[in-house]
């Protein structure tokens, strides 16, 4: 059943989760090695699943000294196959709530997809994004957030970063409550930026249409870190309200990842 995103946050299901992986580059073949997952609704702990998993190929050095696992322990896990229709069953109906999380659900669905499953259709919220909409702080990790607001320190192993998500968003939920964002509907706003009673943006025709039939656009975009105009094909899924401008979220074909693009500098968008 589709989540009612009019409803209030702590009346819904909402599942925390967090992986560990062999590297950082996705498209280098770097897979999940370990993942964690906790579903709740209010106080209540409805599920959870924590699991290392055999990713079948080398870790990094530098994955490695961060997540603490070694090959050889890995490779006595189970593969992500076996726990995935878990997972399917703990993401259906719920929010699903991650720290930077286009990393995380990148790395879960390409996960899905190596056994032939559809990516997860949950709606998300990102803690790393709300807390740069509610927050003035010198750093945004996970880590730093939770020192912060007085919470155990997460480790870089998916239960305990599992934790402290869990912890951060509950301080963050308070933030929120004070600004009148209590429902979902509001949360998935002001992660776009728009705080209550501010309008929505405007988009130009042809991004309206993408957004509203989930097309996706070939656009020619101006970078600042380029002085010729790139073109890029994006799967549009949200405008956001910055203090530059308005803008773009999209995921990048090219990046495989969620990008941001300021309309101001998309020269041209074609429908693919």
């Amino acid at each position: 059943m589709p989540i009612a995103i009019s409803g209030v946050l702590d009346d819904l299901p909402l599942v925390f989760f967090d992986l560990e992986t062999t590297g950082l580059d996705l498209r280098a073949g770097h897979r999940v090695c370990e993942l964690a997952l906790l579903r709740v609704r209010g106080a209540a702990v409805e599920d959870y699943l924590g699991s290392a998993l055999r990713p079948d190929r080398l870790l990094d050095p530098e994955a490695a000294a961060v997540n603490g696992f070694q090959d050889a322990e890995l490779r006595g896990a189970p593969r992500f196959a076996s726990v995935a229709g878990r997972v399917q069953r703990m993401a259906h109906g719920a929010v699903l709530i991650a720290h930077n999380l286009p990393f995380d659900m990148a790395f879960l669905n390409a996960e899905l997809a190596r056994i032939g499953q559809p990516p997860l259709a949950s709606v998300t919220l990102d803690t790393l994004v709300l807390a740069r909409r509610l927050l003035r702080r010198p750093s945004y990790s996970l880590a730093a957030l939770a020192e912060h607001f007085g919470l155990p320190r997460p480790t870089h192993r998916a239960l305990a970063d599992v934790l402290a998500l869990r912890g951060v968003f509950a301080q963050l939920q308070l933030a929120m409550a004070e600004l009148g964002v209590t429902t979902l509907q509001d949360v998935l706003r002001l992660e776009r930026g728009l705080a209550p009673g501010v309008a929505e943006p405007n988009a130009p025709a042809i991004i309206a249409q993408a957004l509203a039939e989930g097309r996706a656009l070939t656009i020619r975009y101006r970078s600042r870190s380029s002085p010729e105009s790139l073109s890029r094909t994006v799967r549009p899924i949200y405008l956001t309200n910055e203090s530059y401008g308005v803008c773009l979220r999209a995921y990048c074909e090219l990046r495989q990842n969620i990008r941001t693009f300021v309309l101001d500098k998309i020269e041209a968008a074609e429908i693919c």
